[in-house]
C-alpha cells in the first residue's frame, strides 16, 4: 500500500513526514516546484511536479486498490475531483479536505457521488478543540478516548501550584489517575513514579473523566463555567467555534479588521456580537470590556500575533487565553510565557488522517508536542501478541507507557501485573519513533515500505502536467 498525497502545504507535508518516520511508501504531488524540491530535499518520499487533479499523473504512478489518496489542496472542488480521479483509477481509499460550510451542510451531491471515502475538515475540528478546552477550563490540551469514558488532560504546574515539587507516584494517590507524559521545557519525558514534577512543567494525566474532576479538585485546578468569549479573528474557525459556543450557552464577541468578512460573519451568526476593528489595538479591547470575558481566542492569520495577543488579553483582564499557533515550533515557547493553552490545525487533522489511514486495530489517535509523541487507542484482537500476558511481560520500548485498559464499562488504571484480554480498548502514549514498534506489537496488519524504494525513484521523470 502506497499513500499518495495531492497538495503539500502544512497539512500535507506535516502528513507525508509522519508517515514516512514510519516507514510508509509516500507519494507526493504539487503543482508548486520549489514545494516539489522543499519536499524531495527534506523526505524521504517520491516527490512529483504535476496536477494532482488529472488522471495522467496517477496513471503514470500505477495507482491501485491498495493505495490511499489523500487530497489536501487549497480548493474544496479541486480535493473532491482528485478523489474521484483516483477512485475512477482503482484507488482503494480516498480522503478529501473539505473546508468550506455551505459544503458540509448542503452538498448538491454525496460523499459516495464524489468517491470519497472520509471527509475531514480542519477548521471544524481546531474549534471542537477549542470548546473542549473551553469546557475543562484547566486544560491546556485535551482528548476523548474509549467513546469518551477515558480523558486525556494536560494541566500546567505554575510556580504556586500544590503540584510543584512532588512525584509522579504521588499524584496517584491523590486520585485514581496516571501521569502519563512531562512536557518540560518543550522536550517530552515519558515518566517513572520516583519522577518529581517541577514548576514550569505541563503534565499529561489519563483516567476517568471523574476522577479527573477530582484530581483538580484536589490540587487546586478547579473548573470554572465560561459565560463570555472574546475572538479575534474572522476566519472560518471562528465561525464554527461561535456556532458551537452559542450550542453551549455562551455569548461571544467577535474583532475582525476586514469589513466583507465581518458583514458576512453578521449574516451567518446573528446570535453573535461581531465588531468591525483592529484586535490587537489595546484601545478597542478596554472599550469592548475585556476584562469581563472569561475566556479569549486568538484566531488571526499570524502566529505572531496570536500569541502575543492573548498575553496582551490576559494582562488587560481576560480569563483564559488559546492561541492558534500553526508553527509546531512555537507550542512550547507561547506556553513558557503565559498562553494558557495552544492549537495546531495541522496536527490535529494530521491526527484525523493517520487514523484512517493506519486502520486495523488503530481507534483513535492524538498527536502532541508538535508532533513529538502520539496518544494511540488500540483495540487487542484476539490474535495479537499481547492477549492473555502481564504488562511487564510485554517488549515495550522504554520511552512507551500503557496509561489505560478499557474493558467492557471498567476503566483500569494497569500496574504491571495486568493481563490485557480480547477485546479490551488500550491506550499508549509513546514517542514518534517508537510508533511502528508498538504498531507491530498490537497486531496491526498495515504493510511495510519496501526499504527505501522511494529514496531509488527519486530522481524519475513524470509527464508535466500543469
Amino acid at each position: 500500500m502506497r499513500v499518495i498525497i495531492v497538495g503539500a502545504g502544512k497539512v500535507g507535508y506535516q502528513i507525508a513526514e509522519t508517515l514516512v518516520s514510519e516507514n510508509y511508501d509516500v507519494v507526493v504531488i504539487d503543482r508548486n516546484p520549489e514545494v516539489v524540491e522543499k519536499v524531495s530535499d527534506n523526505l524521504d518520499v517520491l516527490a512529483v511536479h504535476a496536477n494532482g487533479l488529472l488522471k495522467q499523473p496517477l496513471i503514470e504512478l500505477g495507482i491501485n486498490g491498495d493505495d490511499v489518496l489523500i487530497a489536501v489542496t487549497d480548493s474544496d472542488e479541486g480535493n473532491m475531483i482528485a478523489c474521484l480521479s483516483a477512485k475512477n483509477l482503482g484507488a482503494g481509499r480516498t480522503i478529501a479536505r473539505i473546508r468550506n460550510p455551505e459544503f458540509s451542510k448542503d452538498l448538491a451531491v454525496s460523499k459516495d457521488d464524489v468517491a470519497v471515502d472520509y471527509v475531514i475538515n480542519p477548521e471544524k475540528s481546531t474549534a471542537n478543540e477549542i470548546s473542549h478546552l473551553l469546557t475543562f477550563s484547566p486544560a491546556g490540551q485535551m482528548g476523548d478516548f474509549a467513546g469518551g469514558r477515558v480523558q486525556m488532560v494536560q494541566l500546567p504546574v505554575r510556580p504556586d501550584s500544590r503540584l510543584s515539587g512532588i512525584t509522579v507516584q504521588h499524584c496517584g494517590q491523590i486520585a485514581h489517575i496516571l501521569v502519563a507524559a512531562i512536557s518540560r521545557r518543550g522536550r517530552l519525558i515519558i515518566p517513572r513514579g520516583s519522577d518529581v514534577i517541577e514548576a514550569g512543567d505541563d503534565i499529561l494525566i489519563t483516567g476517568k473523566r471523574s476522577e479527573i474532576a477530582s484530581f483538580c479538585d484536589a490540587v487546586g485546578l478547579v473548573p470554572r463555567r465560561f459565560k463570555h468569549v472574546m475572538i479575534v479573528g474572522g476566519s472560518r474557525i471562528t465561525y464554527y467555534l461561535a456556532e458551537i459556543l452559542h450550542h453551549h450557552g455562551m455569548s461571544v464577541k467577535i474583532i475582525e479588521s476586514d469589513e466583507k468578512k465581518c458583514q458576512i460573519l453578521s449574516e451567518l451568526l446573528p446570535h453573535a456580537l461581531v465588531i468591525c476593528g483592529d484586535g490587537t489595538e489595546p484601545k478597542l479591547l478596554k472599550a469592548e470590556n475585556i476584562a469581563s470575558m472569561d475566556a479569549f481566542v486568538a484566531l488571526t492569520g499570524r502566529d505572531e500575533d496570536n500569541i502575543l495577543l492573548t498575553l496582551l488579553a490576559k494582562q488587560l483582564g481576560a480569563g483564559k487565553g488559546i492561541a492558534k499557533v500553526s508553527r509546531p515550533n512555537y507550542l512550547s515557547l507561547a506556553q513558557a510565557i503565559g498562553v494558557d493553552a495552544t492549537v495546531t490545525p495541522s496536527l490535529i487533522t494530521a491526527g484525523e488522517i493517520l487514523r484512517v489511514v493506519r486502520g486495523g486495530p488503530v481507534m483513535s489517535l492524538f498527536m502532541l508536542l508538535g508532533g513529538q509523541a502520539e496518544i494511540i487507542e488500540f483495540l487487542a484482537k484476539p490474535t495479537s501478541s499481547v492477549v492473555n500476558r502481564q504488562l511487564k511481560d510485554l517488549p515495550l520500548p522504554k520511552e512507551v507507557l500503557v496509561t489505560t485498559i478499557v474493558r467492557d464499562r471498567d476503566v483500569v488504571v494497569p500496574r504491571g501485573d495486568t493481563v490485557i484480554e480480547a477485546g479490551d480498548r488500550v491506550i499508549v502514549i509513546c514517542k514518534m519513533e517508537e510508533v511502528p514498534a508498538v504498531k507491530s506489537l498490537f497486531g496491526s496488519e498495515e504493510r511495510k515500505s519496501n526499504g527505501g524504494f522511494w529514496r531509488r525513484l527519486k530522481g524519475i521523470k513524470f509527464t508535466d502536467h500543469n
